[in-house]
């Protein structure tokens, strides 16, 4: 390389070296004011609880499936839909329930919540955080996973993991709930829901959910199925008391 050309490749190594450090600090400041004015968790807390069922009306769907091959160390295995899930009682799995209009929390000072990929699945299928909360994205597979995320609040991302063990951090900015995908295994995902406050809940097994230590005020709960959408309603809260909700989706017509 002539020495001109190797001059003026040294007299941009140190603006591209700041260009980056200012990069990091702006994502840095964005993360803080994110998370400013919020309370700890301690002071949100309240004694009011919420518990319910979502149920799905009508005969449940049939459940697609997407692998029916081995995915790695040879195992055989086959991986069903996830995102329509009916229990023999009609509870609706993976429905995000939470509390819009709480008291804001800062993320930062909840234990990390953890998103793991095994056997080629994430799991949970369904996954929620608080703004600033750590989300550790983990491996439990001896193969290679991307997770790929593009978000219309938070930045998108896209990054591997390459063997068992494995894990990445990532933190959110703002409340939306939004899907993840590998695209190595195109028909893994996972829905991630980051919330302003840690009120909230998704459906287990047989559509039951709770949410505890409420604090007492009028607010929107809402519910969020990744294929069926929201429902809302008003929901008021007294001290030390417990509310009973059903929720109920039915198929499109």
């Amino acid at each position: 390389m002539p020495a001109g050309r190797i001059k003026s490749c040294r007299g941009l190594l140190p603006v591209v070296l700041l260009a980056g450090l200012l990069l990091t600090v702006m994502a840095c400041e964005n993360h803080d004011s994110a998370t400013a004015d919020r309370l700890s968790p301690e002071q949100a807390r309240g004694t009011a609880v919420v518990r319910g069922t979502v149920r799905f009306a009508g005969p449940p769907p049939p459940r697609r499936t997407l692998k029916s091959e081995p995915c790695h160390h040879g195992q055989q295995r086959t991986i069903l839909d996830e995102t329509v899930i009916v229990g023999p009682d009609g509870g609706l799995k993976n429905v995000f329930v939470y509390l819009e209009g709480g008291p804001k929390v800062d993320g930062r000072l909840l234990p990390p919540i953890v998103l793991d990929q095994v056997d080629c699945v994430y799991v949970p299928h369904a996954v929620g955080v608080v703004v600033g909360q750590t989300l550790k994205v983990r491996s439990s597979d001896d193969v290679y996973h991307n997770t790929h995320y593009t978000p219309r609040r938070n930045p998108a991302n896209n990054f591997g993991l390459v063997r068992a063990g494995q894990e990445r951090e990532v933190r959110f900015v703002a409340p939306e709930i939004f899907t993840a995908r590998c695209d190595v295994h195109p028909w893994m995902s996972a829905q991630i829901g980051v919330f302003d406050n840690p009120f909230f809940a998704v459906s287990r097994d047989d559509g039951s959910f709770e949410i505890a230590n409420l604090p007492a005020g009028t607010y929107t709960l809402v519910a969020h199925h990744e294929l069926y959408g929201e429902q809302r309603q008003t929901l008021t809260l007294e001290a030390d008391s417990t509310h009973t909700v059903q929720l109920e989706y039915s198929p499109p017509n």
